[in-house]
């Protein structure tokens, strides 16, 4: 949730899961611990598809005997979300079957963590037997490789730490000013407003989104923090142009959501601004 990187070590103990619960027809979510992260089960005739493992060896064996308490149908592939240790450092318990990310994470994953088997670029499916799960990258944003689950005859969508609907002393999760997604030193910010704009186009009136932590969301609360997401990526732009340090960025700022959750994003925001723009860093001149 907050600025975890795919360094493991801020996990602690091997971590607990709670009860499955069913979203829609053989789709569930359950939520791990400490991080409170959305894992999520899809299961078709032949076999389940596990979204998420842990966040370290133990969790995932763990999640993977919890598996059993809601379907007979034998785990046949992992899809991890993105690189970061709540969501991807349990791969070891599944070095048996498949297992699938996007080509970069192999890159952030600690050294004891095996990578996925199955790396995808761009998008690509897995047959549960009556039932095809889409996964697809539809650009960078949270992480270099966010991927999104797609369960179409559901109408869910798995969406990791793209979107957050976490809310803080038990707000609703419509209160979307609240809900605020985290940026951190490996995110890509002027990215991840067309990255959510994609998944907003794979929506319904009648589709969820599971974020990675907090309640399922629809899509009219998808298109708002896009518009939130987007207001960061344009208030670097702002700060960069007119030649506010990146050391005063954070303060000087005029955001749309607490200042802890955009406090990683601000050095790669200004490294890619820099990169695009050569007039970013040097303060510019009055036109009058």
């Amino acid at each position: 949730m907050s600025d975890s990187t795919a360094d493991g070590t801020a996990a602690m103990g091997p971590g607990t899961i709670g009860a499955w619960r069913e979203l829609a027809d053989r789709v569930w979510v359950a939520v791990a611990e400490p991080e409170a992260v959305n894992l999520g089960l899809i299961a078709g005739d032949d076999g389940c598809l596990l979204i998420d493992c842990g966040s370290n060896r133990e969790h995932g064996d763990l999640i993977r005997r919890s598996i059993g308490t809601v379907t007979a149908a034998p785990l046949i592939g992992v899809v991890v979300t993105h690189a970061h240790y709540d969501h991807a450092n349990g791969l070891g318990a599944f070095a048996d079957i498949t297992t699938i990310g996007h080509e970069s994470v192999r890159g952030e994953l600690p050294a004891d963590v095996p990578a996925p088997t199955r790396e995808l670029a761009v998008a690509g499916g897995l047959d549960l037997g009556g039932r095809r799960v889409e996964i697809a990258h539809l650009g960078r944003g949270h992480t270099e490789g966010d991927l999104l689950i797609v369960v179409p005859d559901a109408q869910v969508v798995f969406a990791g730490d793209l979107i957050e609907s976490a809310m803080p002393d038990g707000a609703e999760p419509t209160d979307s000013t609240r809900a605020a997604p985290w940026w951190g030193s490996d995110s890509v910010p002027h990215e991840w407003p067309a990255t959510l704009d994609g998944l907003v186009g794979l929506m319904t009136d009648t589709s969820q989104a599971v974020p990675g932590h907090g309640e399922p969301v629809g899509r009219e609360f998808v298109f708002d923090q896009r518009g939130r997401v987007a207001a960061v990526a344009g208030e670097l732009q702002r700060l960069a142009l007119d030649g506010v340090p990146q050391a005063e960025a954070l303060e000087r700022g005029e955001w749309p959501y607490p200042k802890e959750h955009i406090a990683g994003g601000i050095a790669p925001g200004y490294a890619q601004l820099a990169a695009e723009r050569p007039e970013v860093g040097r303060r510019q001149l009055p036109l009058a």
